[in-house]
């Protein structure tokens, strides 16, 4: 496909950064498997954990201030200066690597594109443009009459894109009542590598446990940030609850965060600290997820979380709030069970319901392998990618 070449944006170019720069780095490493002349062009950051990327494609990294702060969850004037450094950075990568690239994708349709795309458009690039957040304010779909007029004026620059992507039916909603033509609007989920993520056996699972020290337990997990949209206060609410009804239970919390100290501090104020288990950031979850029974997923708001596709994919049986992305995969009492976003009881009934009905819980974990299966697979998604490709390029 050497007709096709294409430069990637990516501002958070890295697994441990999330599902977007989870994604971003997935997806195009899948491109270029599959022969797409691709290169990337990523915001250089300082002490990230030790990762693997492809030596098929080449990440140039632009520089912005600040390289040891990799989260930007609130609108803050540090924030604001490291997106605008590191945009004007990529608006010279993106000239200066002008001849190598004809279609732009950007994973993100936020302030850096706003700043690239009248470049872009200079040059006669196409571009497509993938909004993976809703009501946060820092993409298409949600900036309209925000920030004194800038967030409209965003709005309106950003509609030259040539495609938007749309993770969530919530955000191809939002993006229809900006005024984008339905046309150009195309919505593709996230995804997930099926033959990284997949099922584990009985015997694998026990033997799992007592590797990681849990042996005879039964584990409930949630993966994620400890930011206040993922619900962890919420979760520990509800924990407290099923761990006096319940014997032989843990929780287990994968990942860090702002809130990490303080939600240790709730759960020894909560007097459930020896149910409670909070691991960090653990770079390779699929340990933990195969030791799994139950998987859950408290955000109050966000996308298509990638944690919960993960664990679907191998096989886990899942209660997950009703917000964004969450209600377009899964299907109460089919797949998976909803709960109400910020309800610790909603989320204890739910957890407890696969804890006490193991019939249940097991057909529910068999619907979720196949939900991800067949809808959800890297090689579909990056196969839809092409065809937009094609079309944009000829």
């Amino acid at each position: 496909m050497s007709d096709l070449r294409l430069c990637v944006v990516s501002p958070l170019y890295h697994p441990s950064l999330g599902g977007l720069g989870k994604q971003a780095q997935l997806l195009t490493e899948r491109l270029a498997e599959k022969g797409v002349n691709v290169f990337v062009i990523a915001r250089r950051m300082k002490g990230m954990p030790p990762a693997a990327f492809s030596k098929e494609v080449k990440v140039y990294r632009a520089w912005s201030i600040s390289p040891y702060t990799h989260t930007f969850e609130k609108v803050r004037p540090v924030n604001i200066l490291i997106s605008l450094t590191y945009s004007i950075s990529t608006a010279f990568f993106l000239f200066s690597k002008r001849n190598d690239y004809n279609i732009v994708h950007s994973h993100g349709a936020g302030f850096p594109l706003f700043i690239c795309l009248p470049l872009l458009k200079l040059l006669r690039k196409k571009v497509i443009a993938k909004v993976a957040s809703s009501n946060q304010g820092i993409e298409l779909g949600s900036l309209s009459g925000r920030y004194m007029g800038l967030g409209s004026l965003m709005t309106m620059v950003l509609k030259r894109a040539d495609i938007i992507v749309a993770t969530t039916v919530e955000i191809e909603e939002a993006l229809k009542r900006d005024g984008f033509q339905a046309e150009r609007i195309k919505r593709v989920p996230n995804f997930i590598d099926i033959n990284l993520f997949s099922p584990a056996s009985a015997d694998e699972k026990e033997a799992l446990k007592k590797r990681l020290g849990l042996g005879g337990q039964r584990i409930v997990t949630f993966s994620g940030r400890f930011i206040e949209c993922k619900g962890v206060a919420f979760l520990l609410r509800a924990w407290k609850d099923i761990s006096a009804k319940i014997q032989d239970v843990r929780l287990a919390l994968l990942g860090d965060g702002l809130l990490f100290s303080e939600m240790k501090s709730l759960a020894q104020e909560m007097g459930i600290s020896d149910s409670v288990f909070f691991y960090g950031h653990v770079s390779d979850i699929r340990d933990f997820l195969h030791a799994t029974d139950v998987f859950v997923l408290p955000s109050l708001y966000e996308g298509m979380p990638n944690s919960l596709l993960e664990a679907m994919a191998c096989g886990l049986p899942v209660v997950a709030s009703r917000i964004g992305g969450v209600v377009d995969i899964v299907k109460n009492g089919e797949n998976g069970i909803i709960t109400e976003p910020g309800d610790a009881n909603s989320l204890a009934s739910g957890i407890g319901k696969l804890l006490a009905d193991k019939n249940l819980a097991d057909t529910l974990a068999f619907n979720a392998h196949k939900t991800i299966r067949d809808a959800y697979s890297l090689d579909n998604i990056a196969m839809r990618y092409i065809e937009f490709y094609r079309g944009l390029n000829g």
